[in-house]
Parts: structure tokens; C-alpha cells; sequence
């Protein structure tokens, strides 16, 4: 996909805008304003929120689950919900991380190759290897269950082989807007032209980018944009410029058991180095362990969660 222009990326917010219905403008000319950029500003503020990989808090829930939805919603006030949405044969949008139903699932086969039906026929697998009696969510089933606990829906945008981010875009923006969850909606993009396509796409919506610098936000709304900043190496100066942007920075502690920071964190029974990241202007820590993460920074969650959220 080639890299969009900064004035045709700004002409496609703009129309994209204006023809949104709900989607707030600043007047003629004017760039729109998520109504969820608001509360993020706020969080900036001396808060932190908390992103659950796969919505997991506990390992005898399934990722991408209700059971982890609502059990990871309700410990963690205003927590965010990192979930994964695929199409199945049939057109319908289910949670499931991999491309296959295999490993967190009694089912066999590509997701894409099989109808809803079939899906919810299978029973998810709890994180410690336990079996369940719950089905695959939907997405409709996931942003319902999202929205009753009070979490924002963190949706990864990682389309099945063959098929490119957009065309999954469009998909989940039609199915968010039809269940009326634009105010309590992320969604996560990877690369640059991938972010500015998706955020023509939906203005009203917050978006996750993969950010190197402050110039990567060309052609981008900064009140739209949540910066990724990968898991690898801290870096505060990238953090601190992006904030100066009025973008809020997001790092991750999550991936790989055993070499993941959490992991790391946790080894010597003291994670306050949760404490440190939030210090040097991370404002949301993407984690495996998200509790761990609320013992150390209750009460910037707290602050967090005080902040005003559209509804």
C-alpha cells in the first residue's frame, strides 16, 4: 500500500468526516475530534489505563473470551481490551487470535475457511490448558459484553492470509457502528499508510499507529492517534516529544512467557518498574499481566478511570 500524501490523507478526514453521522466537527475546515480524545487527554494527566493482552487477567480464562471480558473489565476500572476480530466463511466476525482454531479452541481448521456455525461449535480453551463450556464470541457478542463492564475494545486489525488490513477495517468499523461502540473503541494498526487509511475511514474513532518519531504523525490527527511504541527498548525522549504532540504513548510489557518484561518484572517478586515507565510518560502499559500492573499503579488507574468517557 503506498504512503498517502499529508494533504490527501488530510481532504479524505475532512469529507470522512462531514459525512459521519455524529462525528464531531470544529467548524468549516476544521479536522475532526474523536469524542473518546478527550478522555485521553485527561488520562495523559497523571493517570495511566491498562491494556489486557487478549483481554486475559487470570489464566483460567480464555483469551478473547466474555469470561475475560467481563472478569478483566470488572477488577480494573476503566480497563482497555486488546481483542482479536476475523471474518469467518460466511462474512460474520468472531474473536480469535490465530488464523486457526486449534491451539485456544476445541476446533479444527482456518477460521476463514469455516461458517459461524461451525465456529460456535467449538469450546474455548482457558489459558492453563482447562476446557470450557463458552463458544467463540462474536464481535457484536464481545463489544456488548465490553460495553456493560465499562472497558474500552482494543481491536486488532491482523487480516487472514490473502486478504489486506482495509478490507478487515471496513468489517469491524460497519459492526462497531452498528452496536453503537465508536466512543469505547480503539483500533490497532501497524503501519503508517495502514494508519492513515483506517482513520479515513473512521474519524469518530480512536486509532493505535506505530510511531518511530514525531514525524510519523504526517497526514495524522494527533487528537486521534494512541502512539505504539513497540516492547523492546524504552525511550523516554520519544515519549516525551510525543506528548509535547499531544499524543498519548503506549508501550508493551507483554509477548513471549519467560522473556517478556513482565516476566523480567516479576522475577525478583517487585514489579515497581511498572512504576517507572508510567514516570517517563508512558500513559497506557499493554501487558499479559495487567493486575500486577494495577498493584503498582492503583491509584494513577484510579485517576484514570475518574476522567470523564463518552457514551
Amino acid at each position: 500500500m503506498s504512503r498517502y500524501s499529508t494533504a490527501v490523507v488530510a481532504s479524505i478526514l475532512l469529507m470522512s468526516a462531514s459525512a459521519c453521522v455524529g462525528a464531531p466537527t470544529g467548524g468549516e475546515g476544521a479536522v475532526s475530534r474523536p469524542a473518546m480524545a478527550a478522555y485521553f487527554d485527561c488520562v495523559r494527566d497523571g493517570g495511566v489505563a491498562i491494556s489486557a493482552h487478549r483481554a486475559v487477567s487470570a489464566p483460567d480464562q480464555p483469551e478473547n473470551s466474555i469470561a475475560a471480558i467481563e472478569a478483566t473489565g470488572r477488577a480494573i476500572p476503566g480497563a482497555i481490551l486488546e481483542l482479536d476480530a476475523v471474518l469467518t466463511k460466511d462474512g460474520h466476525l468472531v474473536l480469535m487470535h490465530d488464523e486457526t482454531m486449534e491451539r485456544t479452541t476445541t476446533g479444527r481448521g482456518r477460521v476463514a475457511d469455516l461458517t459461524l456455525a461451525q465456529v460456535k461449535a467449538a469450546r474455548l480453551k482457558a489459558s492453563n490448558g482447562a476446557l470450557t463450556e463458552a463458544a467463540p464470541p462474536t464481535l457484536a457478542e464481545a463489544l456488548d459484553a465490553a460495553g456493560r463492564v465499562g472497558a474500552i475494545a482494543s481491536l486488532d486489525l491482523k487480516p487472514a492470509e490473502g486478504a489486506t488490513t482495509v478490507d478487515l477495517a471496513k468489517a469491524i468499523i460497519a459492526e462497531v457502528r452498528r452496536s453503537g461502540a465508536q466512543n469505547r473503541v480503539i483500533l490497532i494498526t501497524y503501519n503508517d499508510a495502514d494508519a492513515r487509511a483506517v482513520a479515513a475511514l473512521a474519524p469518530e474513532m480512536m486509532i493505535s499507529a506505530g510511531l518511530d518519531g514525531v514525524e510519523d504523525l504526517d497526514g495524522l490527527n494527533p487528537a486521534q492517534i494512541l502512539a505504539w511504541t513497540g516492547t523492546r527498548e524504552e525511550r523516554p525522549g520519544l515519549w516525551s516529544a510525543l506528548r509535547q504532540a499531544g499524543v498519548e504513548v503506549q508501550f508493551g510489557t507483554l509477548g513471549a512467557e519467560g522473556r517478556r518484561r513482565d516476566d523480567r518484572y516479576a522475577a525478583d517478586g517487585d514489579v515497581s518498574e511498572y512504576r517507572d515507565l508510567f514516570r517517563q510518560g508512558v500513559t497506557v502499559i499493554a501487558t499479559d499481566t495487567p493486575l500486577a500492573v494495577q498493584s503498582v499503579l492503583g491509584a494513577e488507574v484510579a485517576k484514570a478511570a475518574a476522567c470523564r468517557r463518552p457514551r
